[in-house]
């Protein structure tokens, strides 16, 4: 490893974007050098058989890539729009699907595999029904989710962890209007993005703000949060 390697992997361990300052290419080489090296993040992880604490390792999610595209209409300023939009969806993907999981472990952890049949509110179970049959019409195409739970909007969590606040608070969450405001401030720019259209800097910053807040939650709540295999 050389001297300029092992100094951006220390930057790396402590935090710092290296995609912010790097090329792409120093950036796909540095994640390389993790890999082949494994420097690991200790982290507690409840063992789902045994039922008790171990620890594990987790590698590094290293998210970066270079946009390669072009296109006969479309100006250069929506085409940089589409790179910089490709920064964010990986935050939006990520926050979206771990509240999906926590919700997912947490209650079948609690009340098992029929959780949502028990628990769900009826609208949303009758909602879910309408989807999946949709699916099964469409069966050319792939299904939307394995669960219930991913036939779901973003903003109708909110309605679901209401109905079993009884059980989330405070346990995952401190309160049901935190994780409404939350998931409706990041819903109206998922909203954005899936209508191809550009965050601006502002919302930008939200997102990111609204993705560290869940983060730094889930992580104090971890020995309530089952993981999923």
């Amino acid at each position: 490893m050389t001297s300029d390697d092992a100094a951006y992997v220390i930057a790396h361990q402590q935090g710092i974007p290296l995609d912010r300052y790097l090329p792409v290419e120093q950036v796909n080489h540095i994640g390389t050098v993790l890999t082949q090296i494994r420097t690991p993040t200790p982290s507690g992880v409840r063992s789902r058989a045994a039922g008790v604490r171990s620890t594990t390792t987790s590698k590094p999610l290293i998210i970066c890539g270079e946009l390669k595209a072009t296109d006969p209409v479309l100006s250069q300023k929506k085409l940089h729009e589409a790179q910089e939009m490709a920064a964010i969806y990986p935050l939006l993907y990520v926050l979206e699907n771990s509240i999906r999981d926590v919700i997912t472990s947490f209650m079948e952890s609690t009340y098992g595999q029929n959780w949502w049949e028990e628990k769900a509110p009826k609208g949303l179970q009758t909602t879910v029904t309408q989807r999946m049959s949709e699916d099964a019409d469409n069966s050319w195409h792939q299904r939307r989710g394995a669960r219930p739970i991913d036939y779901l909007d973003l903003n109708q969590l909110p309605a679901l962890m209401r109905k079993i606040e009884g059980d989330v608070v405070p346990k995952i969450v401190p309160g049901i209007e935190w994780f409404t405001q939350l998931v409706n401030e990041v819903y109206k720019s998922r909203c954005v993005i899936c209508h191809m259209n550009p965050l601006d800097k502002d919302n930008i910053s939200s997102v990111k703000l609204r993705f560290r807040q869940w983060q730094k939650q889930i992580k104090a709540k971890r020995q309530h949060i089952p993981i999923q295999s």
